[in-house]
């Protein structure tokens, strides 16, 4: 629960909020917007213990990572040296020894061979896999603090003037819902953020009946349908469509939409009519969220 002491998250400044988010353990780096970082905040301050004073006891960033590593490479290094070193000197120590010995007393017994040094390779090769699974298992708390966030502007045409926004964070494990509001115009799509480790399932959508068969009054009205685009292919393109002559259910339930990040996609509710009179409705968008199996 968020304490009383903290200070308003509308208050903070941009560095002040990627400060408390690093704490938390979640990664920024893919968010722009600061209601996006805000949203990020306030779910954490929400769902997630306080941190008692540094991000390392919450989770490693990513550059601490690669300075933790480097610095184990490096006393790994040194520590081979120091046995290959050991390793040379022992024979000529035990020969001479042994020389001695036999010189002063040449009845007495041969002293047992000295023990076999450790292999260097296999001690090298344990602590690189001990390192890597130290690494994976750093990633892997990172990944699980990190939200995927979808933000809606909406804002008035052909104004622009911003009206408000629908702003929600999904961290791994929780169930995936947004409603997207209906809108001619594709700068009103719901831009989704996916962090690197999390995966997003997009499984259903839907339409309400009462607020369809309203929209369906209009003269030239036709249904809705929804649209994704990618990076990788910045076109929106339809994936479901209502349509009031050819959809059978309000539901569709087959979607098997998934993406795993680091990744930003956009949503559309694109409204489908013949004249162009503003009204829309929501399309309701369901699944998941969870950590990428094929990373973890």
């Amino acid at each position: 629960m968020p304490s009383n002491n903290l200070p308003d998250i509308s208050s903070l400044k941009l560095s002040e909020l990627k400060r408390e988010l690093t704490l938390y353990g979640i990664d920024s780096s893919n968010f722009f917007e600061k209601s996006e970082f805000t949203s990020a905040l306030k779910n954490a301050r929400d769902t997630l213990p306080r941190p008692s004073t540094t991000y390392r006891e919450v989770g490693p960033s990513e550059e601490e990572l690669r300075a933790a590593e480097k610095a184990k490479q490096q006393q790994q290094q040194q520590q081979q040296h120091k046995s290959s070193s050991r390793s040379s000197k022992r024979p000529s120590t035990s020969s001479s020894s042994h020389n001695r010995h036999h010189h002063h007393t040449s009845s007495s017994s041969t002293p047992p061979p000295p023990a076999p040094a450790p292999n260097p390779t296999t001690t090298t090769t344990t602590q690189s896999n001990n390192n890597k699974s130290d690494l994976m298992n750093k990633k892997r708390l990172l990944a699980s603090r990190s939200p995927v966030t979808a933000l809606q502007q909406i804002r008035e045409h052909p104004s622009g003037k911003l009206l408000g926004e629908r702003n929600n964070s999904f961290l791994p494990g929780a169930p995936f819902s947004f409603a997207l509001m209906g809108s001619l115009q594709e700068n009103d799509a719901a831009i989704l953020r996916i962090p690197d480790g999390v995966c997003l399932k997009i499984n259903a959508a839907s339409v309400d009946r009462k607020s369809m068969e309203n929209f369906l009054l209009q003269k030239g009205s036709i249904g809705v349908s929804l649209k994704v685009s990618s990076e990788e292919n910045p076109a929106l393109l339809p994936i479901w469509t209502f349509d009031k002559e050819k959809s059978k259910s309000y539901t569709v339930s087959d979607l098997g939409v998934e993406v795993c990040g680091p990744r930003t996609v956009r949503l559309l509710a694109f409204m489908e009519m013949g004249f162009r009179s503003g009204a829309s409705v929501d399309l309701f968008v369901f699944g998941s969220v969870g950590l990428d199996r094929n990373k973890f």
